[in-house]
């Protein structure tokens, strides 16, 4: 110390330049803040796994931000002219702004019935923002520049200009609580030393510190990529301000007591320093490695914390060196006006309370341990990240914000991504079966309002990219198939039991009838021969000319009966005939009609065993279906062959009805000639001696017509023998045919079976929704929209647009994503996704991973903070017990402060929950800054070695309460001042600390430690007396 006062003047220079080099050389912290963004989360982070997929998928960089365009009463013609033309301004120098992927329901009109609110009062125009560098205020005025002529009212909000408002809402709060911290600790300390020397001179000490820290911390940040927050600045002010105010006052309070006791300058300094400088090195010894600790942490903003530790190490630097040059140069002055050379008045309310405690050990213990032991084990933390409700109504973002939220969904303005990257290319049925059976996953889970993939863009199923609706439409043939073949199952059965074979014993008959006319012909002709000869012998031969006329006749009348049954029954054959063409001709084309259908169902089955090869290749159903339904097939050709040929069979037969019919004719033309010669010879008889040579010539022509009549039934009896072979033929023919459609009958009836068993298979698929895409649709010009949308050029990426019912800055929207992320390996493992990369964006992912993170390092620093507090008492007192009372006081002065917050913020600023920083950092303010009155009382404690336990206590308390409660009034008043700030966060952190300061210094340190203490030399001298 003496080297120091000696060397005064130099120290004093190096400290006054220090700061003004550091000061003035000191980068904006503020400005690399609103360009690098607050401490992110770990690289390994879902969220930041995702986001460097995105990034990787796509061209566009950024984060996603809104414009949002109002009016209150609806949105007019005109007005979406003049917002249409700001787009077309924006969509032409969006490279200039750093905006990418605008949705723009006037270039994309089916977009616009997810983007304008259905009361017609909102729009909003989503995009993403690269700032490349710049300020987001910057870019805010060049947008504004391009909507100049919009005169709807519109906002700008997402992510990037949230954040930015709520760093600017952060620095104006923290620039309003650095005046009044400065005017209230003037106005403490005036009061408190009744001096106006003293308080300059302090804030002039800490001020130093202060500049040099930043002035370190700064450059730090800048050259070395220190860690940086909103918090960094505003903790290094609370900080040092308020514990080296109280360092100050503990140091100026104890030099004036010893100035009182008639010490020079320099004694009074050297026992100062001695004394309470001893006291102050381990207090700032516990604050340097209770945020010393904080590097442990994994989260940017805790890790910023360790400003502080640079802050305290400083501190402890300048009180060492720079306050003892203001005792040594300014002496008693230092408390000018006042005249009083005393020390810190006695404290009577600690005196009092420490002796109370220690004579009833037991109640004061088992009291306050009444209200510890409830604060700890029934404290339910609930946290927010929501910075907009932080920040209120201020902010234009929030507001821009808070209007989607309320015509459309905070969900559907800030969505979640599910980044999925693969080593293989997804455009293929088995990995978009995947990614489809994941979208349909994660719409099952609890908190999630939709999800669209590049299988469901619109968030709906797509029906015909499902096996169920295939399947169904194949069942559906496959049963109208079943139905037709019965039907012609039935049809068969009908005809093969009409179908008999016809008996043509007649037929014969008929020939031998026809050789008989033939004969009579014979006959005929040979007595037309006789009466020739008997004329020509003379008119002597009339006699046997009129027997011979009389035997012509008698033949004639045979003849006519057996032509007319002959007639009859050519007719009736031919007609029966006619009838049986007929069926069949009825039947050719019905089985053309089933040889079609037989073909396409044996198509069908193929399509079925190459579409689910897997399935059916060994299904012995669908084997015996397809062999069955090949063997009917080639029957039925068969079968149709086989009518063609008797087709064929029956014209001929009818061209033999046709020749037999003409000789008929034939014979009745000639039979009428020979009724008319005959006529004409009885006509003749009595002129028969005149007319005889007439008579002859006329005989000679009968002759003749009578061989043409023979010749003509000659043809007659062979075409009815030629009809007789033909229709035996077709006898033989009928039963091989009634044979044919009783297996095509029995054919089919196996084909309905088959049909039956295939359609009840069909059934089983449609009762599960399995995804598969046709290959027309998959290579579809609509589907290329689909997969361009999500997935990469390459096909290697996709993405999941998830819409949450909750709040994305919600604990409800976090817990959500993380089941999300742990439903992602849970589909994907096992199939030909299970080694991808997966990740989930969006500000509901950082919060989550945010959450997970913040408990994390709470748990973990709380344990390493509580050690190192630990260890350092233990090495004050010397003591296991003591350290660990101390412990429990501090740990129930934070459950307290934290219990109080949380009803504060729930029922009377009606939140969800404390800011998310909250918690930690108040832990290692109360935790790190209690124990420094901690340490105040116990170094005190100390002094005293020739008393009791008991004595000590109360004289200890008596003599460092007020030097405590003073410390505790300025430290708590110091957090006061961020009350006017407006942003809760600051606000919940100060009621938070007063009130464990506050129960700390008027509770657990004059009351519960004494207590124990109390209670520990009882239970020795018990010990001691057994």
């Amino acid at each position: 110390m003496k080297i120091i006062l000696k060397m005064r003047w130099v120290i004093f220079g190096v400290w006054i330049i220090a700061a003004v080099l550091l000061t003035v050389f000191q980068p904006d912290i503020n400005a690399i803040l609103r360009l690098r963004g607050q401490g992110d989360v770990s690289a390994d982070s879902p969220s930041k796994i995702g986001a460097s997929i995105l990034n990787n998928m796509s061209t566009a960089t950024g984060k996603n931000n809104i414009i949002v365009f109002f009016n209150e009463n609806k949105l007019t013609n005109d007005d979406m002219t003049q917002i249409e033309n700001g787009l077309k301004t924006i969509q032409a120098d969006k490279a200039e702004l750093g905006m990418d992927n605008i949705v723009d329901p006037f270039n994309i009109p089916e977009a616009k019935s997810s983007i304008l609110s259905s009361d017609e009062t909102t729009l909003m125009i989503p995009f993403n923002l690269d700032k490349k560098g710049r300020e987001v205020d910057d870019i805010k005025n060049l947008i504004d520049s391009k909507l100049t002529d919009v005169k709807v009212t519109y906002y700008l909000t997402g992510e990037d200009f949230i954040t930015n408002d709520y760093l600017k809402t952060t620095e104006s709060g923290v620039a309003k609580s650095a005046i009044i911290t400065v005017i209230f600790i003037l106005v403490i300390l005036m009061l408190m030393f009744r001096s106006i020397v003293t308080p300059i001179v302090s804030l002039l000490a800490v001020g130093v510190s202060y500049m040099c820290s930043m002035g370190i911390a700064a450059q730090l940040i800048d050259k070395l990529n220190f860690p940086i927050t909103s918090l960094t600045q505003m903790l290094l002010i609370l900080i040092l301000f308020g514990i080296g105010t109280d360092y100050n006052i503990l140091l100026f309070n104890r030099f004036k007591e010893e100035l009182s006791h008639g010490y020079s300058i320099d004694e009074a300094i050297a026992i100062t320093y001695k004394t309470a400088g001893k006291t102050i090195f381990f207090s700032i010894l516990t604050v340097f490695i209770a945020f010393l600790s904080l590097s442990f942490a994994e989260y940017g903003i805790y890790q910023s914390g360790t400003v502080v530790a640079i802050g305290t190490a400083i501190l402890l630097l300048e009180i060492l060196t720079f306050t003892p040059f203001i005792m040594k140069t300014l002496g008693k002055r230092l408390f000018w006006p006042s005249k009083n050379t005393s020390g810190h008045k006695e404290s009577k309310l600690w005196e009092t309370t420490t002796t109370f405690s220690v004579r009833h050990p037991v109640i004061s213990t088992l009291i306050l341990l009444a209200i510890i032991i409830p604060s700890i084990y029934f404290n339910t933390q609930k946290i927010t990240f929501d910075s907009l409700k932080e920040m209120g109504d201020s902010s234009q973002a929030a507001v821009g914000f808070n209007i989607v939220g309320d015509h459309f969904s905070r969900g559907q303005a800030m969505p979640t991504t599910v980044a999925i990257e693969s080593i293989n290319a997804l455009d293929n049925n088995e990995s978009m079966a995947v990614i489809d059976q994941l979208t349909e996953r994660l719409k099952s889970i609890d908190g999630v309002k939709q999800v669209s993939s590049a299988t469901q863009p619109t968030s709906e199923p797509i029906d015909a990219f499902y096996i169920s609706d295939q399947t169904k439409t194949v069942t559906d043939g496959l049963n109208a198939t079943k139905d037709g073949v019965g039907k012609i199952h039935d049809g068969l059965n009908t005809i093969s039991k009409n179908l008999t074979t016809p008996d043509f014993s007649s037929v014969n008959d008929l020939v031998k009838g026809t050789g008989d006319i033939q004969n009579g012909l014979g006959s005929m002709t040979n007595g037309l021969n006789q009466i020739d000869s008997g004329m020509i012998q003379g008119a002597g031969g009339a006699a046997n000319i009129s027997d011979g006329i009389g035997q012509l006749k008698t033949g004639l009348s045979t003849i006519n009966n057996n032509i007319s049954i002959i007639s009859s029954g050519l007719s009736g054959l031919q007609g029966g005939y006619a009838q049986l063409r007929e069926g069949y001709k009825g039947i050719e084309p019905q089985l053309i009609t089933i040889q079609q259908s037989i073909g396409g169902m044996n198509q069908l089955i193929e399509a079925l065993g190459g579409k689910y090869s897997d399935q059916l290749a060994t299904d012995e159903q669908y084997l015996a279906l397809k062999l069955t339904g090949s063997s009917l097939e080639t029957g039925l050709a068969q079968l149709n062959g086989g009518l063609k040929v008797l087709g064929e069979n029956y014209d001929s037969l009818n061209l033999n009805f046709q020749r037999a019919n003409d000789g008929l004719n034939q014979l009745v033309q000639a039979q009428s000639q020979i009724v008319s010669g005959l006529d004409q010879l009885e006509n003749g008889a009595t002129a028969l001696s005149d007319g005889l040579n007439a008579t002859s010539a006329g005989q000679k022509e009968i002759i003749a017509n009578m061989e043409a009549m023979k010749s003509g039934v000659g043809k007659i009896k062979d075409g009815q023998q030629q009809l007789y072979d033909g229709l035996t033929t077709l006898s033989s023919g009928m039963g091989q045919l009634k044979g044919g459609i009783d297996q095509s009958s029995n054919g089919l009836s196996d084909i309905s079976d088959g049909l039956g068993k295939t359609s009840a298979f069909m059934s089983q698929l449609t009762s599960s929704k399995t995804f598969f895409i046709p290959k027309e649709a998959l290579t579809s010009i609509d589907f290329k929209k689909s997969l361009d949308t999500y997935m990469s050029s390459d096909r290697k990426t996709t993405k999941l647009t998830v819409i949450l019912n909750n709040d994305p800055y919600s604990m409800d929207a976090a817990n959500t994503i993380q089941t999300i992320n742990d439903t992602l390996p849970d589909v994907l493992n096992g199939t030909v996704l299970s080694y991808s990369r997966l990740g989930t964006t969006g500000p509901s992912s950082v919060t989550n991973d945010m959450n997970r993170i913040l408990t994390s390092d709470l748990n973990r620093t709380k344990v390493i903070i509580l050690i190192c507090v630990f260890l350092v008492l233990l090495l004050i007192i010397r003591s296991f017990w003591i350290p660990t009372y101390i412990i429990g006081a501090l740990l129930g002065a934070y459950y307290i402060g934290m219990n109080v917050t949380n009803f504060v913020v729930q029922n009377i600023f009606k939140l969800e929950g404390t800011s998310s920083y909250i918690p930690f950092f108040v832990f290692i303010i109360i935790i790190s800054l209690g124990v420094d009155y901690s340490i105040f009382l116990l170094m005190r404690y100390k002094e005293y070695p020739e008393l009791s336990p008991k004595e000590a206590i109360i004289l200890a308390s008596k003599n460092v309460g007020g030097v405590v409660i003073s410390a505790g009034i300025i430290l708590g008043g110091t957090f006061a001042t961020l009350m006017p700030s407006g942003l809760y966060l600051l606000i919940e952190l100060a009621i938070a600390v007063i009130v464990g300061l506050v129960t700390l210094c008027f509770v657990f340190l004059p009351i519960l430690l004494p207590a124990l203490i109390a209670l520990q030399d009882d239970i020795s001298k018990l010990i001691k007396k057994r």
